[in-house]
């Protein structure tokens, strides 16, 4: 018999699967509950979005149509007047004809009330319309209506209007008729391949526009089709005409011949038109009762799946439970035998067959970071703590382990809770428990090892990183040093070797400057790269104009544009502040670099353009500035677009090697940027272009506030021209700010349609912005049109090239004035009182003395102990005319000036690094003299020291002025004529 216990263990087990049983059938029928709400949510949806597809279409449709109607009455209306002033029968003929051209109607008739009618050919007869008219003449309303000729298709026929007599008839109205074709063509009602038809009714059904296939044939009121073909009632057909006639707009679907279709009707801003579709229900959810199926189906195979592992999980944890109670006491003996060998370590037993884990050390949680009960559930859960395929490993070390044998290996994870990387050294052993394979694994913690060795070998990998960024120094330098100097040394061999040929040794002497001059930009680059790692570069702020930096850098790299043979395009948009407050120097350094890069890098026939955009800024009194400097040269890989902004980085191809450069240029740039505290980024691809994109957020000259209306155009309305829309945008918004009304179009023969109707309509253009280069026809061509209807409005052309070469034929043509690209409001506030005869100085250019080289006893002391650069010196000095008295260090040059008499030099030129006593100490001595006159003498810094910090400290110590080696001639002479002069 049973014990008491063994009953109540049985009846347990018991009710555990009637409540399984019980569960499950609840979750069935809950499951079948939400697929069938499922089934018709999807449904709605589909309907919803078929009806919003048609909607969609059909409402394009109705929007072209009410373009069309307003556009035939608007030229009705123009016709109208000028049939008021027009002179002949002939003009009358040769006017309608070019207006048919442009317009394209079928017809244009001279219309009675009672319907007869006579063409510009003089042919007559009676225009089958479908209304009266009288009515809406006596009312002088503009009439559209339907129409047939006999053997002809039916028409659309638009009317105005208006009396008079051609011909000798008299006529009440003017009108223009169109074949259901073609308006059928404009309408493009046409959709899902052709199986989609539609109409345009009244609100009683008669049909204004047949687009439909044939298969009612033709269609003279669409209520007929519905109760001949459709399944729908009277009191339906009557309810859906009521619709109509209320302005509706609405959907539903309707079975026509045994087939089900959407039926979509919208009201259209004609008269009591309503634009009308159908289309096969089957065709338009077509794709979607695809998409519902398949996801039906899914869904139902998860829930079945779902329901199907719990009742097989329910069953077999039943059956496990018991057995597991009886063999946990003997798993843990056997564990615990083994943990002699190991102390504070993870211990895992592992199931040989399964890979189950039946049981985990306590200390599991302080080690891994994972609890014990997650490693029981799933040994899977160590793939989630560690970037490889961790339990893998394990399972290919454990493949084939013997028993009482045992392997080692390296383990690494990430710790759950502390997110830290951790190395461990795995033991694993083999048992054999109550018949059963067994594996025992101990995780031994190395990481404190790891991370010893790691920092000894990441300290090697830098001193190794250290020795090949010097190496690849020297190496870049050593080659692109050489080559400047190779170029000098050879060419002055040659010079020596030809001495009696003056043609030879100029070309000579001009390579030798040229790659002087190269070697010394290698120089400033890398002093500047110095500098900048260094943190002694400093920006000063002071205040700038964007549109003059934009016109001086266009300036300065016009002539390496024209050389190359490339295209210039350089426009600005939405600038409203362009008087900022930045290092001019810094930023000119910046989009030098850029723009030079560009041009380097972009064959014979490629484009270069220069954007510069200003957005709302992120504080007040600031605007972010956007710059893109694009061009379509040998672009770069992706690869390296990652390090161009790495010192010494160049991509090693065979177009890029033999173009001359240090690598520096974009580090500098960058830099300069960071420090501007802006951003830069690239996008290139190879073979397709680069673009560098700049944001600088530039502090506004807020106190600066330029005046932008102008009284004399206040009201008056302008034309710009250009084929790039956001230069119309552009260009449109600064005109309104200057209080003109402003149009716009992308095309030459539009805006010369546009002079002629403004003309015609007595809303005359009163300016005219046209850029030179159009697709279809360039600025000039646009500018003699326009000149020949009579019409002489100042005519601006933009252009972003040199005007010279054509300006003589523009001004014949009869363009008013030029402004160059970029445009901003400053330019065409100038360029536009210019055009009215009103000359605006806002701006003064300075333009340098002239140098006077005649320094007729002129006395100068040269400090310099090097003998080579002295002796340079002298020889330029005395070109011009200087008498030269030589010093080889400070302590000398201190004692010719104490001993010197008043007057005797003029200036001193001052080295600064010699050997006795340097540069500065020599001037705080001479500044220190009794005698006033030879303290107060101009002494000039003359050194190769040329950063900022040097030119401070020069003046700090008592000079005058600052030159820097090696010596630029005209440099040198302006500063010395400087001051000369102020003394």
């Amino acid at each position: 018999m049973d014990t008491t216990n063994q009953k109540k263990k049985r009846k347990k087990s018991f009710m555990k699967k009637q409540s399984a049983v019980i569960a499950t059938i609840v979750l069935l029928v809950g499951i079948i509950l939400c697929s069938v709400q499922y089934f018709r949510f999807v449904s709605k949806t589909v309907y919803q979005e078929s009806v919003s597809h048609l909607t969609e279409i059909f409402q394009q449709s109705n929007r072209s149509l009410t373009e069309l109607v307003n556009k035939n009455l608007t030229y009705l209306h123009l016709w109208s007047e000028f049939l008021q002033t027009a002179s002949s029968e002939s003009e009358i003929c040769d006017y309608i004809n070019k207006a048919q051209k442009e317009t394209e109607f079928s017809n244009f008739y001279f219309l009675s009330a009672d319907g007869n009618y006579i063409t510009v050919t003089g042919e007559t007869g009676y225009l089958g319309l479908q209304e009266n008219i009288e009515d809406q003449l006596v009312q002088e309303s503009d009439i559209i209506t339907n129409a047939v000729l006999p053997g002809k298709p039916q028409m659309i026929v638009f009317a105005s209007p208006k009396q008079g007599i051609f011909k000798g008839f008299e006529y009440d109205a003017i009108a223009i008729a169109y074949d259901n074709a073609d308006i059928i063509k404009v309408l493009d009602i046409s959709a899902f391949d052709g199986n989609a038809s539609g109409y345009v009714i009244h609100s009683d059904g008669r049909v204004v526009i047949d687009h439909s296939s044939d298969s009612w044939g033709t269609v003279y009121n669409f209520f007929g089709i519905l109760r001949e073909h459709s399944h729908l009632s009277e009191e339906e057909i009557i309810k859906l005409s009521e619709e109509l006639k209320q302005g509706n707009t609405g959907a539903m679907l309707v079975e026509l011949n045994g087939t089900k279709y959407y039926l979509v009707y919208e009201k259209s801003e004609i008269q009591d038109w309503t634009l009308l579709g159908i289309a096969p229900a089957k065709i338009v959810n077509a794709s979607m009762n695809k998409l519902q199926f398949i996801t039906l189906l899914i869904m139902g195979i998860i829930m079945f799946g779902i329901a199907l592992y719990i009742i097989v999980v329910i069953i077999w944890k039943n059956k496990v439970s018991l057995k597991k109670k009886d063999t946990e006491i003997m798993y843990r003996d056997e564990l615990f035998q083994k943990l002699s060998m190991n102390v504070d370590d993870v211990f895992l037993m592992l199931d040989a067959e399964t890979s189950k884990v039946d049981y985990v050390s306590p200390n599991i949680d302080k080690l891994l970071g994972i609890t014990v009960e997650q490693m029981q559930k799933d040994i899977h859960v160590l793939r989630k703590l560690h970037p490889q395929d961790s339990t893998n490993r394990m399972k290919n070390h454990l493949e084939g382990l013997m028993v009482q044998e045992q392997r080692e290996w390296e383990f690494e994870y990430i710790q759950q809770k502390t997110r830290e990387r951790r190395w461990f050294h795995i033991v694993a052993m083999c048992s054999e428990v109550v018949g059963k394979k067994k594996y025992i694994l101990v995780m031994s913690d190395r990481t404190a090892d790891k991370q010893k060795n790691q920092a000894l070998s990441e300290a090697v990998h830098a001193a190794e990183t250290a020795n090949r960024a010097k190496s690849t120094f020297l190496s870049n330098m050593s080659h692109d040093i050489r080559t400047p100097m190779n170029a000098i040394i050879g060419f002055a061999t040659l010079a020596v070797s030809n001495i009696d040929n003056k043609t030879r040794v100029q070309d000579y002497l001009s390579k030798i400057l040229s790659s002087g001059n190269h070697l010394l930009s290698l120089i400033n680059d890398i002093l500047d790269m110095s500098r900048i790692e260094s943190g002694k570069i400093h920006l000063e702020e002071t205040e700038v104009n964007l549109s003059e930096v934009l016109h001086d850098l266009k300036t300065i790299i016009s002539g390496q544009i024209h050389a190359k043979q490339l295209e210039l395009y350089m426009d600005a948009m939405d600038i409203v502040d362009e008087d900022v407050y930045c290092d001019k120097t810094r930023l000119n350094q910046v989009l030098l670099n850029l723009l030079s890069n560009a041009i380097k890098f972009t064959p014979a026939g490629g484009t270069v353009s220069v954007r510069i955009r200003q957005f709302q800024g992120t504080k007040k009194e600031r605007s972010m500035y956007e710059i893109r400097v694009k061009d379509t040269g040998i672009g770069m890989s992706r690869e390296f677009a990652q390090r161009i902004f790495d010192p010494f980085e160049r991509e090693r191809t065979s177009t890029v090697s033999r173009t001359q450069g240090t690598g520096l240029g974009m580090a500098i740039t960058k830099n300069i940027v960071d420090m501007m505290g802006g951003m830069i980024e690239v996008q290139t691809e190879k073979g397709s272009g680069t673009e560098f994109i700049v944001r600088l957020d530039l502090r506004i000259q807020a106190e600066y506030q330029r005046m932008e209306k102008i009284v004399e155009l206040e009201g008056l309305k302008a034309l710009v021209v250009d084929d790039d829309f956001n230069t119309c945008d552009s260009v449109t918004k600064m005109l309104v700010k200057v209080g003109m009304r402003s149009e716009w179009t992308l095309s030459g023969k539009e805006a010369v349609l546009r002079a002629r109707q403004s003309l015609e309509l007595g809303d005359a253009f009163h300016t005219y912005i046209i850029d030179w280069r159009l697709p279809d026809m360039n600025g000039i061509e646009v500018t003699r049109q326009i000149r020949s209807l009579g019409d002489d409005t100042p005519i601006i052309i933009l252009t972003a090239y040199d005007w010279s070469d054509i300006e003589v034929e523009a001004r014949a043509a009869g363009v008013t004035a030029f402004c160059s690209k970029p445009m901003f409001m400053s330019d065409l506030r100038e360029t536009l009182l210019n055009a009215i005869g009103q000359k605006q100085n806002n701006r003064t250019d300075t333009i340098p003395a002239s140098v006077n080289a005649d320094f007729k006893n002129k006395q100068i002391l040269l400090v310099e102990d090097n003998e080579l650069n002295s002796e340079i010196a002298v020889e330029i000095l005395k070109e011009y005319g200087f008498r030269v008295d030589t010093a080889e260090n400070g302590v000398e040059a201190v004692e010719r000036i104490r001993n010197s008499t008043p007057g005797e030099y003029d200036l001193v030129l001052m080295d600064v690094q010699m050997p006795v006593m340097n540069g500065y100490e020599a001037t705080h001595q001479i500044r220190s003299l009794d005698n006033p006159e030879l303290a107060g003498i101009t002494i000039l810094a003359m050194t190769a020291n040329a950063f900022d910090e040097d030119r401070k400290k020069a003046l700090e110590a008592g000079m005058n002025g600052f030159l820097s080696k090696p010596i630029i001639i005209e440099e040198l002479i302006h500063t010395l004529q400087s001051n000369l002069e102020t003394k």
